[in-house]
């Protein structure tokens, strides 16, 4: 991961059931309009039939409320943690990078590529038949941008405090098995 914040979100993603990609590089082959390569901060998937031991059903209704409970869901995230967010900068707003994002996840044809992609363009979530896919944007502050789930840094933060605090045992006696100092920092800080 590139930053702090990227690495929150993944965490969040983590403790939310999905298993996330960092850094998804989107080659500039195939790209229009576009003389470099970028990346998608976060591209992660769900299973339907996922469940955890430790915390079975503490998920974030903020970002569950804009999926079914029995799809496949797979996720595109853009994290930006400056004061400002120029909308501009804002990759996942493209109809060649949403495109590059979906191949990749993986869940829909290539002619259902196309379909979704003309939907996401303007919307945060377009539905399949077993898939879902949605854009999730993460910003330091509250932010309403459409076609996209936007949550601020703080309310990823306070999510995965929340859940330590839910189960600090578990929490505490593994937190030397995460591979993230920050997160064994907020386990530690948290965790009892």
């Amino acid at each position: 991961m590139k930053n702090f914040a990227e690495e929150l979100v993944y965490w969040y993603l983590r403790f939310n059931g999905f298993f996330p990609l960092t850094n998804f590089v989107l080659h500039r082959q195939g790209l229009s309009d576009s003389n470099q390569s970028a990346d998608a901060d976060l591209l992660a998937i769900r299973p339907k039939f996922v469940t955890e031991e430790v915390g079975r059903q503490h998920y974030d209704a903020a970002l569950f409320r804009h999926f079914n409970s029995n799809t496949n869901i797979g996720l595109m995230c853009e994290v930006k943690s400056g004061n400002r967010v120029s909308l501009e900068k804002i990759h996942l707003k493209r109809e060649d990078r949403i495109a590059y994002c979906l191949k990749r996840i993986g869940f829909f044809s290539e002619n259902k590529v196309r379909v979704h992609t003309e939907y996401l363009k303007s919307q945060c979530v377009s539905q399949g038949q077993f898939h879902e896919v949605g854009k999730v944007l993460v910003t330091k502050s509250e932010m309403n941008i459409p076609g996209f789930i936007c949550l601020s840094l703080d309310h990823i933060e306070a999510f995965i405090v929340e859940r330590i605090r839910l189960f600090p045992s578990e929490k505490e006696g593994a937190k030397l098995h995460f591979d993230s100092d920050m997160l064994q920092y907020i386990i530690w800080k948290h965790g009892i």
